[in-house]
């Protein structure tokens, strides 16, 4: 019998990235001179969704765009991706944008302007109808509480895998981590959720909150892992940071396809580092993602050296 590999449904957001380059980010009331500007593809969950596309994996998108050029070329965009689009809704307002502003040393701020996002309620339905029992789904911080609240609960009971990626922090998850097979948060997101400034007692705190498995992203400090066996940690991928916006959602999309693709999870965290790794050391959001090709070889290129805390 040939094993069915399953799937990833990603419910989130897509926007336009803006990216300004400066020497170092402004300080409150500082205007800045942009050394260089961009413009690239984003988004939280349209990135993770090329990630995950880019690693292998059936994709899926459930996100709102406007009725507009920025729409349009999102949607061509993802389309020649090989995304599963048919489920981008065109609504009346204006897609979204980011402005992004990086610094010398990779560092980066960002505004986003969210109305397609913050009016778009899928519904839990509509999910379950497009995904198969086993599959992965995966929601980001952009949509409202009760929306995301309401996805996680129907895809937990109906055997959907689920994954929480609640950046940015928009509302309170810790009711909702029941619902999580698996959190991933970085080290300002978990210690916002928690009180608790140590990634470790975060992670076992968001544990015993209700996800069955959590993961710290900490930079240039690599990876916590935790989960009812103990909590361990992967050394970061040695890189030179020039822009880290995008690492994060290249990190959780290439996670979600190897989970799909039944990778162990000491294997998948390392290729999800990798790519990681290879994203901030190039300029932008999608523009800094490795293509398919490349994406396969770091996976034959990482060895997950686990060590436990």
């Amino acid at each position: 019998m040939t094993h069915r590999q399953e799937r990833v449904c990603v419910v989130g957001n897509a926007a336009i990235d803006l990216s300004l380059r400066v020497a170092h980010l402004p300080l409150a009331g500082e205007t800045s001179l942009a050394l260089q500007s961009a413009s690239d593809f984003g988004g939280k969950g349209a990135n993770q969704a090329l990630a995950a596309t880019r690693a292998g994996t059936f994709t899926q998108l459930f996100a709102a765009v406007g009725q507009d050029a920025d729409g349009d070329r999102l949607i061509a965009h993802l389309n020649a991706e090989g995304i599963d689009t048919q489920h981008v809704l065109r609504v009346p307002r204006p897609t979204d944008l980011s402005i992004v502003t990086v610094d010398a040393q990779g560092e980066n701020t960002i505004v986003t302007r969210n109305e397609a996002a913050a009016g778009f309620h899928p519904e839990p339905g509509a999910v379950l109808d497009a995904t198969r029992a086993g599959d992965w789904i995966a929601l980001q911080g952009n949509l409202s509480a009760d929306v995301t609240a309401d996805v996680l609960c129907a895809a937990r009971f109906n055997a959907r895998r689920t994954l929480l990626n609640p950046g940015p922090v928009c509302f309170d998850c810790m009711p909702m981590l029941a619902d999580v097979d698996l959190l991933v948060v970085n080290r300002v997101e978990a210690a916002t959720l928690t009180a608790q400034d140590d990634a470790a007692q975060a992670a076992t705190a968001l544990h015993r909150a209700g996800a069955r498995e959590v993961c710290v992203t900490l930079g240039a400090n690599g990876v916590l892992w935790c989960n009812d066996n103990g909590i361990y940690r992967l050394a970061a991928i040695p890189t030179h940071a020039v822009d880290t916006v995008g690492a994060g959602d290249a990190f959780c999309g290439t996670l979600l396809a190897a989970l799909a693709q039944d990778l162990a999870m000491p294997l998948a965290l390392r290729w999800a580092q990798t790519v990681a790794a290879y994203a901030v050391a190039r300029r932008g959001a999608q523009a800094s993602f490795p293509d398919r090709a490349t994406t396969r070889d770091l996976l034959h290129s990482s060895v997950p050296p686990l060590q436990a805390s």
